[in-house]
């Protein structure tokens, strides 16, 4: 998740010459400005909590800041990955320091043992302003952590004493607690069968955190200990074409070490389950090959049909433009009156993608632009042609054989294989 994130983070990066007027050496390598200094203030130490307020940018375009959050950003203050990274910036900070840090993306690139693309100049300064607003101690933070586990120890064992306490419920030997069991008339589930469930899986306070309760059931292989014991000991007791609620206490999820930022120490679940299908491995695979034949016939079929599909789609939407060499429908919008694209340039673009129903699949337009490098292939080769011919500001409607698409690729449900795409398309910007 690291290495995508910074990946596609340095895609939305413009490449630009810095001006480093201003900026010194500090004694870690860090190169930095000051905006205000308090010397009498501490700095942050290696394991100390700081809670700062950062906005990151390249030339003009802001990757991302603290403010769109609406909050400040909480960090523990580690071992710098590269001379002059923001962990160097913090530890040569004092408490209400307010300061901007320059540094070279290719350290970044490095320090995750990635190679530098192409498309990034060697040398391409990222600017972070950062303001200190607290810093707290990494004894003062560990002691908080104790005080704040003990109390949802204390916490769980009183939610959970209303259920032991109640002789409705039942509880085994692990102490799992069973609210309600209406088992089905099939067989139970021995390890390595397949189970197909709908269920989920929440806190007593009423956060959701897993919901299989719709569409296709969730498949998993009865002994995985992924979701904890618990899950496993309730899937255990319900039969197939049951139903069943359970109290998984946290010493049978993830007791006092939670589950990375997620799930907190002592944390108790409600799992409600209806198991739909428990089938042996054979079984499942016999289904699979089924299912497999079933589907590579009606993508077969899908194929044969597309012409007819597309052309339907063109009489019905009144479209009177000619396909392209490649079968592509380019129909303009709206007309750009900035840049054209040219190879290598990175272009942001909105998008929205419907099928050929005009039901919406997908649509960034809630989001922020979509950064790709032109002609590096990395959108489908419908939207890769259509932004060479729109200019910055431009808007388009394409009508996508699929296989200028996502060709034999199923994508989800609402996106088969050899789906015919009709998508809006906006090029909002690009970097030279």
């Amino acid at each position: 998740m690291n290495k995508l994130y910074v990946i596609s983070f340095l895609l939305c990066l413009s490449l630009f010459s810095c001006n480093d007027n201003g900026y010194k050496r500090t004694e870690n390598g860090s190169l930095m400005k000051f905006y205000e200094i308090n010397k009498d203030n501490e700095k942050p130490e290696i394991g100390d909590l700081v809670i700062v307020d950062i906005t990151q940018k390249i030339g003009d375009t802001v990757i991302f800041s603290s403010e769109t959050y609406g909050e400040p950003f909480e960090l523990i203050i580690e071992e710098p990955n590269f001379v002059g990274d923001i962990m160097s910036a913090l530890l040569s900070m004092h408490n209400n320091d307010h300061a901007s840090l320059i540094y070279p993306i290719d350290s970044m690139f490095i320090s995750i043992g990635e190679l530098v693309p192409d498309f990034v100049e060697s040398g391409t300064m990222t600017e972070m302003d950062i303001f200190l607003r607290e810093i707290i101690k990494k004894d003062d933070l560990e002691n908080q952590i104790r005080e704040e586990i003990l109390m949802r120890k204390s916490m769980e064992e009183s939610m959970l004493s209303t259920y032991y306490n109640d002789s409705r419920y039942t509880v085994t030997e692990d102490s799992l607690i069973i609210v309600n069991i209406n088992n089905g008339d099939g067989k139970f589930a021995k390890a390595g069968n397949i189970m197909k469930v709908y269920f989920t899986f929440q806190t007593l306070e009423g956060d959701t955190l897993l919901n299989f309760t719709s569409g296709k059931p969730y498949e998993l292989v009865f002994g995985d200990m992924a979701l904890g014991q618990g899950f496993y000991e309730g899937l255990s007791l319900v039969s197939k074409g049951g139903d069943a609620e359970f109290i998984i206490p946290s010493s049978l999820a993830w007791a006092d070490n939670g589950f990375q930022d997620v799930i907190l120490p002592y944390t108790p679940f409600k799992f409600n389950v209806k198991v739909f299908d428990i089938m042996t491995s054979n079984e499942y695979e016999a289904e699979q090959k089924i299912i497999q034949e079933k589907e590579n016939k009606e993508n077969a079929q899908r194929l044969i049909e597309e012409p007819q599909r597309i052309a339907k789609y063109i009489r019905d939407n009144n479209v009177t433009v000619a396909p392209t060499a490649s079968g592509l429908y380019y129909i303009e919008i709206e007309k750009g009156r900035g840049e054209s694209v040219q190879e290598g340039d990175i272009v942001y673009v909105h998008y929205s993608i419907y099928d050929v129903n005009n039901n919406l699949i997908e649509s960034s337009k809630n989001f922020q632009p979509i950064p790709f490098v032109y002609g590096e292939n990395q959108m489908i080769a419908g939207i890769e042609e259509a932004v060479g011919y729109m200019n910055v500001g431009a808007k388009s409607r394409i009508i996508v054989p699929s296989e200028l698409g996502f060709g034999d690729i199923k994508i989800d449900e609402n996106l088969p294989a050899n789906s015919t795409l009709v998508i809006d398309l906006e090029l909002v910007d690009l970097q030279r």
